[in-house]
């Protein structure tokens, strides 16, 4: 048999006959590389997804609305334009059903299109017939398929004479790209929800103009993407004139009294796609920087075994060597070793990692947006990043180590080190404590704190899987209870409306009687977006100029995050959000400026910091802006609250009002926040199981070379008489008070390691409190002790299976 046959089955070998310890390279590699693969790949394989939908579906570019209506001509003239791929004219509005004498339900109703916005079918059928239509599939309340849905009473004479019949049979249930989060928005009729959205033929409609016509331009850009912002970019500026032109030729011959007013919206006014967006960047800013300290962990424990396994195998090297192996043969030996595992390791961490972490998260999202399923993303750049990263560690470190044993001679390596000499530690120079400990507590104490580099590695292994642990719960603590503090505890009111006032600048007085007559209290303000300059930089901010601010404080509450009051501006001052003070340096005392879209510009001094987490804001006092823009005022919403709680439908009615342009009700906003925040629950449990799993197998491997290196000493020792419980205990409890040490010290680490990581997650307009809750740090450290309990439970029985004879193989 061959030389090189020989090293080969000695390879091998080595591999069988210490599993345990090829193991646990093999997982813990396994375990860094999943959880950062798989949180990288997470966005990328979500945004993947949306866009691949849309794409099918062919998702608009440009909604054009018109005061007045469109023709199908109109869409025809569109569709002639540069760069455009499909122009096409649809009908919708709001309308009440009812289903076999049930609750009635507010749905919003669209024509069916051919080209644009086409419709996914989940089950039963497209409609055939005008009497035919589809119905939201993500909405499980509304009516099953075969059963007829019929117009309310209830609706406006408008309404009903909109369509040419009053039932509806339902042939099959549909995804839109119209509609891919579970928002269906606010209503003025019913109850002020929307329930769901329904489909039906052209020829259902009995109106001669279309509500609007969407645009989709003739390009395959992906979803957010720079690329496709480049091609948007400008395009506005076209198309405002020419939309303008064609909806004043529109309605000539049509009607005189049609002043057209037309809105060209992006695909940002649809608030599934721009909600998306912010939502899936919170998962971003988490894989940026969290999975590194995975890999971190694993890489100092892959490190820690393989030197230790350079220092055990000195005599075999030292064989080896003396029946004529080269360097390089005896080298690639442990080479293979290390580098199999990292290898076998970052493929099967890499492969789950990519369909298990994007798969769970997903699931997530689906409670938020449509259920359609997964799209998976191969990213080769990344699986060679850290395959390669992971070879380097383990290979790296075993080649450094391997260089070191063979630098010696065969004679030299073929004899044991020596034994380190005993040396005092601290507590032998406290005789007061020492002298009252027992005898096998003071060799623990000296086993412990004589090995330097087992003590430091078992430190810095278990501390670092604590921190990890901690800055998992620590996220949720952060974001659990987001939703809560900004729609309970900061802005208290109920609703925010806006509205246009009158030509003079006042408040219209329609809005003063509806506000007096249903709401149970209400304070006027001015909010525009303005921008606040910063370091040669330009950020945009919400500007709020309340016409009381003693009466603003019974809307919203100003306070610091220590929860104490913020003093309220004065002339020519402000006080600014907390993420104005944290993002862009606005400190106390500071001048700030704000500049205008018409480059008018307020300077002011911050004299004071609020607590918010939704928007960034500053509030001045009237006086500051009339006094700094010359011109009074104009106040353009208000903050109300709803009288009793009851009267939200009443509240809505508003919004028919012409001079009312927009109406948020804290509570919807309150909820959908909410569902966002909750979605990150099963990103915190990702993170805190692979944690876990880390820890597990960092102390598992750590108490292994611990107990193997000592083989000697512990076959001693039973030879000396010891019970099994008592072996146990010699050996488990340097475990307990390494662990003890090590999870103290984790703690530590982890209130640190958590702040940076929130430091990370910048989402603009959204800020996060940071925060860990006390029991987040009792369970952090009992999972630690439960992980170190279950392996001193097998470590029990290899500790019982050490052949005493091991005792009498002493160093000559």
């Amino acid at each position: 048999m061959s030389m090189k046959s020989v090293m080969k089955k000695a390879s091998l070998r080595e591999i069988r006959c210490s599993f345990g310890r090829y193991f646990a390279i093999l997982a813990i590699i396994a375990i860094g590389v999943g959880f950062f693969s798989g949180v990288r790949i997470t966005t990328p394989a979500m945004i993947h997804t949306i866009n691949t939908f849309l794409e099918d579906n062919q998702f608009y570019d440009y909604r054009l609305v018109s005061s007045a209506g469109w023709s199908a001509e109109d869409a025809e003239v569109f569709s002639e334009a540069e760069d455009v791929r499909y122009a096409e004219a649809s009908y919708s509005l709001d309308a009440i059903y009812n289903y076999k004498g049930a609750k009635e339900n507010v749905l919003k109703t669209h024509s069916i299109t051919k080209n644009i916005n086409t419709l996914e079918l989940v089950s039963g059928r497209m409609p055939q017939s005008p009497d035919e239509c589809v119905i939201d599939a993500g909405i499980h309340s509304l009516p099953p398929i075969g059963s007829s849905i019929r117009l309310s009473a209830e609706n406006d004479e408008e309404t009903k004479m909109s369509f040419n019949g009053k039932s509806f049979k339902v042939v099959g249930t549909v995804n839109s790209p119209l509609y891919i989060n579970i928002e269906r928005g606010t209503t003025s009729i019913g109850n002020g929800s929307v329930a769901g959205f329904v489909y039906m033929l052209p020829e259902a409609f009995a109106v001669t103009r279309y509500s609007e016509i969407y645009v989709r331009f003739n390009h395959n850009c992906q979803i957010y993407s720079d690329e496709y912002k480049d091609f948007m970019e400008g395009r506005s500026e076209t198309w405002e004139p020419m939309v303008e032109t064609q909806a004043k030729e529109s309605v000539e011959g049509y009607s005189d009294k049609y002043i057209p007013v037309v809105y060209i919206l992006s695909r940002n006014y649809n608030i599934g796609y721009s909600c998306f967006e912010s939502d899936s960047e919170i998962v971003e800013q988490v894989s940026r920087i969290f999975p590194v300290f995975f890999i971190l962990v694993a890489a100092l424990v892959c490190m820690t075994t393989m030197s230790r396994m350079m220092e055990e195998q000195r005599t075999q090297i030292g064989i080896f060597k003396a029946i004529g192996y080269t360097d390089r043969e005896i080298m690639r030996r442990y080479l293979f070793y290390s580098g199999s595992a990292s290898l076998i390791g970052s493929i099967v961490g890499y492969a789950v990692g990519i369909i298990l972490f994007p798969g769970v998260i997903w699931m997530t999202y689906k409670l938020m947006y449509i259920s359609i399923p997964m799209k998976y993303v191969f990213d080769p750049v990344l699986a060679a990043g850290v395959t390669g990263a992971s070879l380097l560690c383990s290979m790296g470190v075993t080649w450094f180590s391997c260089r070191h044993e063979l630098s010696g001679t065969s004679a030299s390596l073929m004899r044991p080190k020596s034994p380190k000499a005993g040396k005092r530690v601290l507590l032998e120079r406290i005789p007061f404590i020492w002298n009252h400990m027992k005898f096998l507590h003071k060799v623990s104490v000296r086993n412990i704190f004589r090995y330097k580099k087992r003590f430091f590695m078992m430190i810095i292994g278990i501390s670092g899987c604590t921190a990890l642990l901690l800055t998992g719960f620590g996220l949720r603590d952060s974001i659990s209870r987001f939703a809560d503090r900004q729609y309970g505890d900061i802005i208290t009111a109920d609703a925010q409306i806006s509205f246009n006032a009158d030509e003079d600048g006042s408040i219209p007085e329609q809005i003063k009687e509806d506000l007096e007559l249903k709401t149970g209290g209400y304070t006027f303000i001015h909010s525009t977006n303005w921008d606040i300059l910063y370091d040669d930089k330009v950020k945009n901010i919400t500007l709020v100029v309340p016409e009381n601010f003693d009466e603003m404080k019974k809307f919203m509450n100003f306070r610091n995050k220590d929860g104490e009051d913020t003093a309220l501006p004065d002339i020519n001052e402000a006080i600014v959000s907390n993420s104005i003070h944290e993002r862009y340096g606005a400190e106390i005392g500071d001048i700030i400026t704000l500049r205008d879209g018409q480059l008018s510009e307020i300077k002011v001094k911050v004299v004071g910091v609020f607590e918010n987490h939704v928007y960034n804001y500053v509030f001045i006092s009237p006086e500051t802006m009339e006094e700094q823009l010359s011109s009074p005022v104009v106040y353009n919403g208000a903050y109300l609250d709803i009288r009793g709680g009851g009267n939200k439908r009443e509240i809505l009615e508003l919004t028919k009002k012409s001079n009312v342009t927009s109406l948020i009700m804290f509570k919807d906003l309150k909820e959908r926040m909410s569902n966002m925040m909750s979605s990150l629950n099963y990103i915190v449990l990702l993170i805190i199981l692979s944690a876990a799993g880390l820890a597990f197998v960092v102390i598992y491997n750590l108490t292994n070379i611990n107990i193997t290196e000592r083989l000697r000493e512990i076959a001693t020792i039973k030879v000396l008489g010891f019970f099994r419980r008592e072996t146990s205990a010699y050996v488990l409890r340097e475990n307990i008070v390494l662990t003890a040490i090590g999870t103290a010290v984790g703690l530590g680490l982890g209130v640190l390691l958590h702040k940076f990581v929130m430091a990370q997650i910048v989402v603009d307009l959204v800020s996060f409190r940071t925060e860990i809750f006390p029991i987040s740090f009792v369970i952090s450290a009992l999972l630690t002790f439960v992980f170190n309990f279950i392996i001193n439970l097998f470590m029990g029985i290899k500790l019982e299976k050490i052949n005493m004879a091991e005792s009498l193989k002493s160093v000559d």
